[in-house]
């Protein structure tokens, strides 16, 4: 058997190279599709978003981002039942964001949940949303002196997260 002799350059150089993965074609498809649902989402798309996000976690269910942006999906479509099931996933995995304490809050007192729709809320803490901070913290201390109403606190959140959003110009 005949030695070859390397350099230490082309020894560690080659065996890296041989160590790299190169990204494949799926690799390249996803990202493509991820960028498609993203633009169904920003143009408030839900369905055709809700489709794409679905294959994603299809295809790996660790990917919490794209479950995150489901579970927005089937919120905004009025799936309140599979959003929630998705939050809830989120959190089981470890997700304790404020965006899933806020959306997880609303599916719980979309359910009629007040109690636990409180819990998740009293998560939320973001002084960089004013208006969503403050509308929490009110619907909090209504549940506080007994007086919160489902319907209420619904609607007040929803409506300062939409004023927040035309504030800054963002999805929250």
């Amino acid at each position: 058997m005949k030695k070859t002799r390397l350099s230490r350059r082309e020894f560690l150089f080659g065996f890296r190279q041989r160590l790299s993965v190169q990204p494949s074609q799926a690799t390249s498809i996803i990202h493509r599709e991820a960028k498609k649902a993203d633009e169904y989402l920003a143009h408030e798309n839900y369905d055709d978003a809700k489709e794409i996000y679905l294959k994603m976690i299809e295809h790996r269910s660790d990917n919490l981002v794209a479950r995150q942006k489901l579970a927005y999906c089937y919120y905004k479509l009025g799936d309140i039942k599979n959003a929630m099931k998705e939050f809830l996933e989120l959190r089981k995995r470890g997700v304790n964001s404020n965006f899933t304490s806020l959306y997880l809050g609303l599916c719980f007192a979309h359910m009629g949940d007040i109690e636990n729709a409180i819990k998740s809320l009293k998560n939320f803490f973001d002084i960089t949303k004013p208006i969503v901070q403050r509308a929490i913290n009110l619907q909090i201390a209504l549940y506080d002196s007994n007086m919160a109403k489902k319907d209420d606190l619904i609607n007040s959140i929803e409506q300062a997260i939409e004023e927040q959003n035309k504030m800054e110009n963002s999805t929250l």
